[in-house]
């Protein structure tokens, strides 16, 4: 995974995130935070992330199970998007980053 869309110039992915992207503030810090790590490549870009949001609401989806969590990114932002009664479940081998 990449932390920025592959192949993409730095003015287009500028402009991809303005004019585009609808991130919760939590979230933001949460990538913000995570991509001061070295090994931050391993968190999905948040267009990557805002795209998972969208397929769990077109499919009415209420319960995810992430498999590989790294610092909970995507798993906060599926979950943001999940019903009242919707439930995440993360799993995750590396206690120091989860």
């Amino acid at each position: 995974m990449s932390r920025e869309s592959l192949g993409l110039s730095a003015h287009l992915q500028d402009y991809l995130l303005g004019a585009s992207l609808r991130e919760s503030e939590p979230a933001r810090e949460l990538r913000t935070l995570t991509g001061r790590r070295n090994d931050s490549s391993m968190q999905i870009a948040p267009e990557q992330g805002q795209f998972m949001a969208f397929l769990l609401k077109l499919t009415g989806a209420r319960r995810v199970l992430e498999i590989g969590t790294f610092t909970g990114y995507s798993a906060l932002v599926m979950a943001e998007s999940l019903p009242d009664d919707g439930r995440i479940v993360t799993l995750d081998r590396n206690e120091e980053t989860t």
